[in-house]
């Protein structure tokens, strides 16, 4: 699959917003996410789909979502890195830290009931079908 760089830019973007609290290899953990999510059945088959899908990553979705609206400040390191790291992400050059995960949360903020109830489970090590590969920073990986 081709990637321009408008997904490039979208890809650096979503991985900054979501995850730049967490460290290079948590923004690298996001960007894996959305890269395993492009044409795994139940997800979109471009990466833009899946940046900007419905119920996906409100950050870029979801206008009344605080991230929304954020853009990184000129000369930012996070950004830049997260810039930089994309075209290995996915090309499949960068090893997944996830192994393969679709879903994320940050337990101590998540606020979704589904995602407790169908992926995280109530105790949050995973449901039937969800379980967890990951735990890096705050962020919980499951498949």
């Amino acid at each position: 699959m081709q990637y321009d760089d408008a997904d490039m830019h979208s890809l650096a973007l979503c991985m900054w917003k979501e995850a730049r609290g967490e460290g290079l290899t948590g923004m690298r953990a996001v960007a894996h996410v959305i890269k395993n999510r492009v044409g795994t059945p139940g997800f979109s088959h471009t990466l833009h789909d899946v940046i900007y899908g419905k119920n996906q990553f409100t950050s870029m979705s979801v206008p009344s979502d605080q991230e929304f609206n954020l853009i990184p400040p000129e000369g930012d390191s996070q950004f830049a890195y997260a810039s930089a790291v994309c075209p290995s992400i996915l090309t499949g050059d960068d090893v997944d830290p996830t192994f393969g995960a679709h879903y994320y949360e940050n337990a101590a903020t998540a606020t979704s009931g589904w995602f407790a109830r169908v992926i995280a489970g109530l105790d949050g090590y995973g449901t039937e079908g969800h379980s967890q590969t990951a735990h890096i920073g705050k962020q919980v990986f499951y498949i």
